[in-house]
């Protein structure tokens, strides 16, 4: 029997178990309210400043120079945000490109389109002609300019297929700027530079992020215990662990971490060497991912909450047997359901791991009574942020008998 599908706003839609799920920690009202923010970018997009390279203050001088608008995050000083405007009306145009899920999401905030992100163009699209980008699911993300012809398109593997000219939301372009290039920043959501600071690296700990990629939080590992830890990153995705090598080698962090394509829910059996002689453990896994935005449209049910769940909790158990006793291991996602939140932090419990308090400015504590003063969580709909959780726990010293 397929379950009944209710839309909270156009888009996104939950099965009937999962949207009965959430009733239990927000309202109706509340239910839409976040997933309308999730269908638009944050007011503020942020990038973190790598200190390795430079400073916070240089940065925004460098920034401002090129008439960029950027400011420096309250709470966080190497976070820098630039204003996101819009939203915008799109001019029409006679053809279109459709874009896939992910480059359309990037386009409506101002991204050109890329040729991996195409699907298909008008037959009779010629370089130069006004067109219109549009989402699988309809709707008109952007104006612009096509830089290929509608012949090109399956024979080009790189490359700018439309310059976008007006899109939904705007913000800089901020991977064309030369500081990009050079790696003074890394673009990155303000709750996940939290992660790296509840983690607290320090000089010579032995440091294991089992699910690195794309290499933000490995990167921000890095540059806050100033390349003195021993970083091991992992991912099990080869083409993903190439991408990040080359991200961290533009921040100008080759040899300052160890990197390996595994599937870290057997890193101990695969790198027994690593049993009880880890310092911190980075959990960030595989989430059902319903914080991120913007998302255009999307289709949760409750099994997929369920099955992610306990694929989470494997990480989980890993962690416990690499860290030494007093170890930290902290946990983070990009997503809503408690299930995947609180809920794997009881399971951390049961293993044997002490919940450590965590406070972060303006941010809210846990969905269950249990965690509320303990864990943190971001809401797109009250903070104006991605949706994001943070946990921090620690293996004993000396195990409860």
């Amino acid at each position: 029997m397929v379950s009944k599908e209710i839309e909270i706003i156009k888009g996104h839609r939950l099965d009937y178990q999962l949207y009965q799920y959430l009733l239990q920690y927000f309202s109706d009202n509340e239910l839409q309210n976040l997933f309308d923010a999730i269908r638009r970018p944050p007011n503020r997009y942020y990038v973190r400043v790598n200190t390795m390279k430079t400073s916070p203050s240089d940065l925004v001088n460098i920034l401002q120079e090129h008439s960029v608008v950027v400011y420096i995050d309250e709470t966080l000083p190497e976070a820098l945000w630039f204003p996101v405007k819009g939203p915008n009306r799109i001019p029409s145009a006679r053809k279109y490109v459709l874009a896939d899920k992910r480059a359309a999401e990037s386009v409506y905030m101002g991204a050109n389109l890329y040729v991996p992100g195409v699907v298909r163009m008008d037959d009779d699209i010629k370089r130069g002609d006004e067109v219109n980008v549009i989402a699988p699911d309809g709707e008109i993300v952007a104006f612009g300019t096509a830089e290929i012809n509608h012949d090109e398109v399956k024979n080009v593997k790189r490359g700018v297929a439309v310059r976008t000219l007006v899109s939904v939301y705007e913000v800089p372009k901020i991977r064309e700027l030369h500081e990009y290039a050079i790696g003074l920043f890394y673009d990155q959501s303000l709750p996940a530079q939290w992660v790296a600071h509840v983690l607290n690296p320090r000089p010579g700990d032995v440091i294991v992020d089992m699910n690195a990629a794309p290499g933000g939080k490995t990167s921000h590992v890095i540059q806050l215990s100033g390349g003195k830890a021993v970083v091991y990153a992992f991912d099990r995705s080869e083409n993903k662990i190439r991408e990040m090598i080359e991200s961290l080698s533009r921040l100008g962090m080759d040899g300052l971490y160890r990197v390996e394509a595994r599937d870290t829910r057997f890193l101990d059996v695969d790198r027994p060497d690593l049993v009880n002689s880890v310092d911190r453990v980075l959990i960030d896994p595989p989430c059902t991912d319903m914080g991120v935005r913007p998302r255009l449209f999307d289709v949760k049910t409750m099994e997929i909450v369920k099955s992610t769940a306990e694929y989470q909790r494997q990480f989980i158990k890993v962690a416990w047997k690499l860290l030494k006793p007093g170890g930290v291991l902290v946990y983070s996602t990009c997503t809503i359901p408690p299930l995947e939140n609180e809920d794997n932090i009881a399971y951390a419990e049961s293993l044997g791991f002490e919940i450590v308090s965590i406070n972060i400015p303006n941010a809210s504590g846990g969905l269950i009574d249990r965690y509320r003063d303990s864990v943190v969580r971001f809401y797109p709909h009250v903070h104006g942020t991605p949706g994001f959780f943070i946990a921090k726990l620690i293996k004993p010293v000396q195990m409860h008998q």
